[in-house]
């Protein structure tokens, strides 16, 4: 029987505190030293960039509360920036329809640890037999 990953704390940390870096950038939460809401799209996009090569480089590697704890704030983040950036505005419909993002958040509530850990590693031998 293989032997159960635990999250890691570490990992867990870096992941918040990209998170809370990227909202700083993103003019939703205040600037530690100066406390104003100051937007740097910039610099939002590339720490929106770092989580995604982060997600990238550790599929198939993480346990499924760190897989779904990157998911959700690399979601969410993009999310942000999106509408920060004002590109929801252009061709965007009048009234808001349920995204792909907002269907697999829901999906994601909906898992248990272990089906979620299930599907993790159907993903990954996918991934497995597509670069063999």
């Amino acid at each position: 029987m293989e032997e159960k990953k635990e999250d890691n704390l570490d990992f867990i940390n870096l992941i918040l505190m990209l998170n809370q870096n990227a909202l700083i950038s993103l003019g939703e939460i205040p600037r530690f030293v100066s406390g104003k809401k100051i937007q740097n799209l910039p610099l939002a996009r590339q720490t929106i960039n770092m989580l995604k090569s982060i997600k990238d480089k550790t599929v198939g590697k993480l346990t499924p509360g760190e897989a779904k704890l990157l998911f959700r704030v690399l979601g969410e983040l993009q999310a942000k920036y999106v509408k920060a950036a004002g590109l929801d505005k252009v061709g965007a419909p009048p009234t808001h329809q349920p995204t792909k993002m907002d269907r697999l958040t829901k999906a994601l509530d909906r898992l248990s640890t272990s089906d979620l850990a299930k599907l993790l590693e159907e993903l990954q031998k996918k991934q497995d037999d597509k670069t063999e």
